[in-house]
């Protein structure tokens, strides 16, 4: 039995190792954007699951950076800071983005009602022990006319100010809440698609 590589079948495996390596490259570029972007819908979902917020909101801060051939990275980025209470109130024009207050609202007779997660009740916010009296509504500046929950401290606070801003649980916290579990699946959607990509290669496209 002989068997002989012919010097041009020689040059077609070259040509064929060369463009796998870089392929494969290509194929895991490729793979990681498809699972970031994946990544950010399911996250959105999740995150919805743990507090009341509209998808185009959550979506709007989850921000992707792609990975490339020189930095094969891709991630999810979310706000660290805490989300203004106001965008949980029961009064869906004080919640959403609709709505460019000039001034305040009036504090309604019931008192100022909240929802943080998506299911159970609404309650009604009374502040904590910083401030003094109840809360209002206060239009922040340069927000477009965005509303906040605030009090009034009953000492000023470490800058100096005598009004507190209320916050929530920041989305940074929510995401790292959910993030274990989409991370299985994610770690799953991630392989099947580079198997896609480099069954792609092997048939030449």
């Amino acid at each position: 039995m002989e068997a002989r590589v012919e010097r041009s079948s020689l040059q077609e495996v070259r040509a064929l190792l060369a463009r796998f390596s870089d392929g494969a490259q290509r194929a895991h570029v490729r793979t990681l954007n498809k699972t970031v972007a994946k990544g950010r819908v399911e996250s959105d979902r999740a995150i919805r699951k743990q507090v009341r917020l509209k998808a185009a909101y959550v979506k709007s801060l989850l921000t992707i950076t792609k990975a490339s051939i020189r930095k094969p990275q891709a991630k999810i980025s979310t706000p660290s800071r805490g989300l203004l209470l106001s965008r949980f109130s029961t009064d869906t024009s004080i919640a959403g983005d609709k709505v460019g207050w000039l001034k305040p609202p009036s504090i309604p007779a019931r008192g100022i009602r909240i929802k943080v997660k998506p299911s159970g009740g609404a309650k009604v916010f009374s502040g904590d022990d910083e401030i003094k009296g109840k809360p209002f509504y206060m239009v922040l500046p340069g927000t477009s006319g965005r509303v906040a929950i605030v009090g009034r401290r009953a000492r000023a606070g470490s800058d100096g100010g005598k009004i507190k801003v209320f916050y929530g649980p920041s989305l940074s916290q929510v995401f790292t809440d959910v993030k274990e579990d989409i991370g299985e699946p994610m770690a799953l959607y991630q392989m099947q698609q580079f198997e896609k990509e480099i069954d792609a290669i092997l048939r030449g496209y």
